[in-house]
C-alpha cells in the first residue's frame, strides 16, 4: 500500500478510537450524575407516636387550699371589678355575725344589725372588742339605724376606712348620703382620721380619743362636720379636740374610772338621740 494511502488509514483510525473514548467518557459522566442524584434523594422519616392529649384544667383545680389564688378564700372576690366593694358577708351559724373584706387576703369580723323596710341611716362601729359595745349596737338599730360593728386591729391604716364605708353603703338599706362614724378608744383616733380624708362621713362620734397632737393637725381636713365626744374628765385630748372643731361640737364627761360603754346608760342615751339629730331627714 502505497505511504500516503497507509497515512490516511491510520488518521481515520486515530479519529475512530478518539470518537470511542469520548463517548465512553460521557457515558460514564451520566451514570455518575444518576448515581448522585440517586444517593441525595432523602430517605422517609420515621413514624412518630401522636402528641399526647393536653388536659385543660379550672382554677379550683389547679390552686385548689392554695391561698395566694386569685380570689383567695372569697369566690365572689376573683369576680369583683376594680375599685368595688362588697357587702358584709353573713357568718354561718350566727344571727349578726358578718366579715367584711378589705383585700383578698384580709378581712375583719363583726356583727350587723339591719332593720327592715325603707333605706336607713347606718352608723359604723369601730372598736378593739365587740363585747365592748354590748347591747348598743341593737340599741340603735331600734332606734331605726343600720348598724355594722367591726373589730379592728392596730395594723389598720386610715385609709382603710374608705373600704368599711364603701361595704356598709352596699347594704341595700343603707341611706348612703346619711353615714355616721363610732369610734371607740385606739379605734376613735383611726375614725377621726379616716373620716378627715373622706367625705362619706357625715357625722363621728369618739369615745376616748388618744393621740391628742396627731388628731388636731387633721381637725382642718374634717372640716365644719359634726363632732360628739365622750371622755373622763380631765381629758386633754377630748377637750383639745371639741376646742378646735370648726363645726357643732359637743363634749360629754363623766368622772367614774373604766369603760364609758356600755357602763354608763346616760352616755348611751345622748349618742342615740345626738346621731339622731345630725342624720335625719326633714321627712323622718
Amino acid at each position: 500500500m502505497p505511504a500516503a494511502a497507509e497515512g490516511r488509514a491510520s488518521h481515520r483510525r486515530a479519529r475512530r478510537l478518539f470518537a470511542i473514548c469520548c463517548l465512553a467518557a460521557l457515558l460514564a459522566g451520566c451514570n455518575l450524575s444518576r448515581q448522585a442524584r440517586s444517593t441525595a434523594t432523602p430517605s422517609p422519616l420515621p413514624r412518630q407516636a401522636p402528641s399526647p392529649t393536653v388536659q385543660v384544667r379550672s382554677s379550683d383545680e389547679l390552686y385548689a387550699g392554695d391561698q395566694r389564688a386569685i380570689g383567695g378564700t372569697r369566690q365572689d372576690l376573683a369576680a369583683l371589678a376594680a375599685g368595688a366593694v362588697l357587702p358584709p358577708a353573713p357568718l354561718p351559724d350566727s344571727p349578726h355575725g358578718v366579715t367584711v373584706a378589705l383585700d383578698k387576703n384580709a378581712s375583719l369580723p363583726g356583727q350587723l344589725h339591719a332593720p327592715q323596710g325603707r333605706r336607713l341611716p347606718a352608723l359604723l362601729l369601730l372598736g378593739g372588742d365587740i363585747d365592748a359595745w354590748g347591747d348598743l349596737p341593737a340599741r340603735l338599730a331600734q332606734h331605726g339605724f343600720v348598724a355594722l360593728a367591726l373589730e379592728t386591729t392596730p395594723s389598720l391604716q386610715a385609709r382603710q376606712l374608705e373600704t368599711m364605708l364603701q361595704s356598709l353603703i352596699a347594704l341595700p338599706a343603707v341611706d348612703p348620703g346619711r353615714i355616721g362614724v363610732i369610734g371607740a378608744g385606739e379605734a376613735a383616733d383611726l375614725a377621726l382620721l379616716g373620716c378627715a380624708i373622706n367625705s362619706l362621713c357625715d357625722a363621728l362620734a369618739l369615745i376616748s380619743p388618744a393621740s391628742q397632737a396627731s388628731l388636731l393637725n387633721v381637725m382642718p381636713s374634717y372640716g365644719a362636720r359634726p363632732l360628739w365626744l365622750a371622755a373622763r374628765e380631765g381629758d386633754r385630748a377630748a377637750a383639745a379636740l371639741a376646742e378646735a372643731a370648726a363645726g357643732d361640737a359637743r363634749l360629754v364627761t363623766v368622772a367614774e374610772q373604766g369603760a364609758l360603754l356600755p357602763a354608763h346608760a346616760e352616755i348611751q342615751a345622748e349618742l342615740k338621740s345626738w346621731l339622731g339629730s345630725q342624720l335625719a331627714r326633714d321627712n323622718d
